[in-house]
């Protein structure tokens, strides 16, 4: 809607990234509300590494840090996600 109020490039490319957004943020549910059903190891571990990447595209897109290092800590029923980004010191 966006988009179509402002009629920008930079409106077009903010409602691109807000619809993919919403669909990484859906996806992650699936896979979140999948680690509760799942009995197999080896899909459970499956199952968090791509709620990890999830998580990790959506927080890190273009994140700015204000230290040297800074950590997000998510816990969800039944996953847990920390993710840490460090700066190189130039």
């Amino acid at each position: 809607m966006l988009a179509t109020i402002l009629k920008s490039s930079k409106a077009v490319e903010t409602t691109l990234v807000i619809i993919e957004t919403f669909a990484k943020i859906r996806e992650l549910s699936r896979t979140v509300k999948a680690l509760s059903v799942v009995k197999d190891d080896s899909e459970q571990k499956g199952l968090m590494q791509r709620s990890g990447e999830l998580i990790a595209k959506i927080l890190d897109d273009d994140l700015e840090t204000n230290g040297i290092e800074t950590t997000i800590e998510l816990n969800f029923a039944v996953l847990k996600f920390k993710h840490t980004i460090k700066k190189n010191r130039e």
